[in-house]
């Protein structure tokens, strides 16, 4: 009796005999054997095809005009990052100066170009959605030529026949009429509102001042006077896009810590030493957009002790230029302004 051949794994197996060795010769096949090849059972394009209308979530099929107007009457920013597809319908610089409008015409429609139209009105009565207007301003595309572009768009379909005047100071701290430096006409007229130039005219006028100039109040209300203003835009550091997004929300008559919930002794001490007392420079620029007296109030007294003993080191030090030093002076006088226990508040020598 024959022998049971046992398979075991990893063996080598033997060829089969119907299976031609390798090392025998290879006879060549009769052309009339070769089976022709197998015709691919779909095509390229309709494998595309098929592609094209797999199913997909109904909203990401939506044509961007639908999507747009979802997008605005929700007022959803997290709808454009909730898919790829949605994002690239919505990112469209058109849609997203829409987008700006809307969240703030109704500001813009109550006190536009007349700043003493504004201050007639009461704050808590000021239209447009302050909680979109501040969600915006945090958004990381927005910019203040964005919002300059949705400005004038808005202007020319509503308010093309409006009397505008600059929202700069017109008189000085002590009442008398405040001298520009510029030669633009800050007083303005009907049909003088140009957004690109209005803003460069102001811009450039405030980067002119002096540090701390004396002014009387300024600014408008292009914007929501509850809005919250971005905490880069008040800790720093500041580059020239977040400069003239400051700017921007100064002249349209917003103010750091003007509102309680605004103020923050860890964002006002970020502000301080950003602007002032740790950078190689103070910045004169700075000192005319956020109220110093916002800035040094509520600050614990241990802390505010330690930056007035640096800027008296720094001033001792000697090596900051004139205006460097009374910044720091000031700086250094109002923080002792709201702090018992310093003896005088005065400024070190």
């Amino acid at each position: 009796m024959g022998l049971t051949p046992i398979r075991i794994r990893s063996k080598r197996k033997f060829p089969s005999r119907g299976k031609p060795s390798p090392w025998q010769t290879i006879t060549s096949i009769p052309d009339d054997k070769i089976s022709p090849p197998k015709k691919m059972k779909r095509s390229l394009s309709n494998v595309l095809a098929s592609r094209s209308t797999r199913w997909r979530p109904a909203i990401q099929a939506l044509p961007a005009e639908i999507l747009e107007s979802i997008f605005l009457y929700s007022a959803n920013v997290a709808l454009p990052r909730s898919a790829p597809i949605i994002g690239s319908k919505l990112s469209g610089r058109a849609t997203l100066i829409r987008f700006i409008i809307w969240a703030f015409q109704d500001t813009w429609e109550q006190s536009f170009g007349d700043p003493e139209k504004f201050a007639a009105i009461d704050k808590n009565r000021v239209s447009g959605n302050w909680q979109l207007q501040s969600t915006i301003l945090c958004l990381p595309w927005i910019t203040a030529e964005f919002i300059l572009q949705a400005q004038q768009t808005w202007v020319e379909k509503y308010a093309r026949d409006q009397h505008y005047r600059h929202y700069l100071p017109r008189l000085d701290d002590d009442g008398d009429p405040f001298i520009y430096g510029h030669s633009h006409h800050f007083e303005g007229g009907v049909g003088h509102f140009n957004s690109q130039e209005c803003f460069e005219a102001d811009y450039q006028e405030v980067l002119s001042w002096k540090p701390f100039e004396r002014v009387g109040s300024w600014g408008g209300c292009d914007v929501h006077p509850k809005v919250r203003v971005p905490t880069i835009l008040v800790t720093g550091p500041w580059d020239e896009k977040n400069l003239r997004l400051l700017f921007w929300l100064r002249r349209g008559g917003l103010v750091y810590g003007l509102e309680e919930h605004d103020r923050s002794w860890e964002i006002q001490l970020d502000c301080l030493r950003n602007a002032f007392i740790d950078t190689p420079e103070p910045n004169v620029f700075i000192t005319n957009l956020i109220d110093l007296t916002a800035l040094c109030q509520g600050l614990p007294r241990d802390i505010a002790r330690e930056q007035r003993r640096r800027i008296d080191q720094r001033l001792k030090w000697g090596a900051d230029s004139v205006i460097s030093k009374e910044i720091l002076r000031q700086v250094y006088g109002t923080i002792g302004m709201f702090h018992d226990g310093f003896g005088t508040s005065s400024s070190p020598k």
